[in-house]
């Protein structure tokens, strides 16, 4: 799927402003915003829609025009759109669960398939 899509910058926003990203939510949120008011400038559609969604955390009407506004932004911009799909990869991998495994063990270890390292 083309993380530019509308579908897919609103699911991003929704786990960004959901209440559970904490601080990693708060510094993608500054990060876009920086990104799209660099990138596309202080009168674009994106940056006043980003405004509202700001006034208005986590209302979902707000998180589509922004969505969309990105879009609209990065279909005349190809630099642009480089720009915020390189902000959406990186929220991405900061919002992806951790699926480091970790625990105390005592006695026979027993390992297939280790990726990394193991510590005593």
């Amino acid at each position: 799927m083309d993380p530019l899509s509308v579908s897919a910058l609103v699911t991003l926003l929704s786990k960004i402003f959901d209440g559970t990203t904490g601080k990693v939510g708060e510094q993608l949120w500054d990060d876009l915003t920086s990104v799209v008011r660099r990138v596309f400038g202080r009168r674009s559609t994106s940056v006043e829609a980003a405004k509202r969604l700001g006034e208005r955390p986590g209302d979902p009407d707000s998180m589509r025009a922004l969505a969309e506004a990105l879009i609209a932004d990065s279909a005349r911009d190809p630099q642009g759109a480089a720009q915020i799909r390189h902000w959406v990869a990186r929220a991405e991998r900061a919002l992806a669960p951790d699926e480091s495994v970790r625990g105390t063990v005592s006695g026979t270890v027993q390992a297939r398939d280790v990726h990394g390292d193991i510590t005593f």
